[in-house]
């Protein structure tokens, strides 16, 4: 029997080109949705570690989500020890297929979808469950690309009038700066500490493997958005905060567990209130007081990356984008 496989190659450019802070909050908002309900599978992620130091990986993030009849997989490079002129995370690929047939249709470069569906996504829509509704002021502590990121979909989602911000580089706190532009009041903070002070909404988005922002400095009421879990937040927040929210109980239990850094803190499951899954689905109770400091951390799930992809796909096919190969 004879069949066609066409499998559409979308540059990094191109998919820059097709998102939007709107569309991206709804893909992921999907996923937690289907997290809850059951209906979206993510196989726990396993590092493949290319040198004895574990400092530089290929990671696969599979993910299968049923509604969409979507099947993909992100794969990932970490490099901590990398060489001159090529970036620590870049390059990667995401893979979508059908899952009515098992073939391939989309390949595209995959660092910018990476960029926007971590704080601008997941992060984001944690906010937006477990963040106090009349939220005035954000604190970033790190604004790198995804920083930035996060304040787009903060802005979003909340009528914030102040954004504090922390970051070891004049020339990142001068770019976040710019790119927020006159949407908020920007107020670089002479430490983590100052900036977090204050702060209705937390999120840490650095690459620091150690603890930069301490329970202790947390305001009551305050909602604290771990994107890299507990590696640059201090992990007694974990068992100290109110309630402490995992992305996924199964791919956060599983890291927590067994990733090195994570593991000599000692983390318990048992400190864990839900996952954003269930909140979202109404099965726990997001916020329940303006008293409250809540805690989200998530390592990430495949499933953010293939939803905001087959939209990417979608809008390329509907505007011409990219090249068409048959596979067959």
């Amino acid at each position: 029997m004879e069949y066609a496989v066409k499998l559409r190659i979308l540059s990094g450019r191109e998919v820059r080109t097709l998102m939007n802070v709107q569309d991206v909050l709804e893909a992921v908002e999907e996923v937690f949705v289907g997290l809850g309900r059951g209906t979206v599978r993510h196989p726990v992620k396993e590092p493949m570690w290319l040198n004895e130091q574990k400092t530089n990986m290929l990671l696969a993030m599979p993910a299968f989500i049923s509604e969409r009849k979507l099947a993909g997989v992100k794969w990932v490079n970490m490099f901590k020890d990398q060489r001159p002129g090529y970036p620590t995370c870049g390059g990667t690929i995401l893979i979508l297929n059908n899952s009515d047939n098992g073939q391939p249709y989309a390949l595209m470069e995959a660092t910018a979808i990476t960029t926007m569906r971590t704080a601008g996504g997941h992060g984001a829509i944690a906010a937006k469950y477990l963040a106090r509704k009349n939220s005035r002021v954000a604190a970033i502590i790190g604004c790198g690309h995804e920083g930035r990121a996060g304040a787009d979909a903060l802005l979003h989602l909340f009528q914030l009038d102040e954004i504090r911000v922390f970051d070891l580089s004049p020339e990142a706190l001068a770019a976040f700066k710019d790119h927020v532009g006159d949407r908020a009041r920007v107020t670089c903070g002479a430490s983590p500490r100052e900036a977090v002070s204050s702060a209705d909404i937390v999120m840490t988005v650095t690459t620091s493997r150690r603890p930069v922002v301490m329970f202790e400095w947390l305001p009551r009421g305050s909602t604290v958005i771990g994107l890299y879990s507990f590696y640059d937040l201090d992990p007694s927040a974990s068992r100290k905060a109110d309630k402490w929210v995992l992305g996924s109980r199964l791919s956060d239990n599983h890291q927590i567990v067994f990733d090195p850094i994570l593991a000599e803190h000692k983390l318990s499951m048992d400190d864990v209130y839900a996952d954003l899954g269930e909140i979202v689905t109404r099965q726990k109770a997001g916020r329940e007081n303006d008293d409250e400091i809540i805690v989200y951390s998530c390592l990430g799930m495949g499933a953010f990356d293939a939803a905001v992809g087959q939209m990417v796909y979608r809008r390329a096919v509907e505007k011409n984008l990219g090249i068409e190969l048959d596979l067959t």
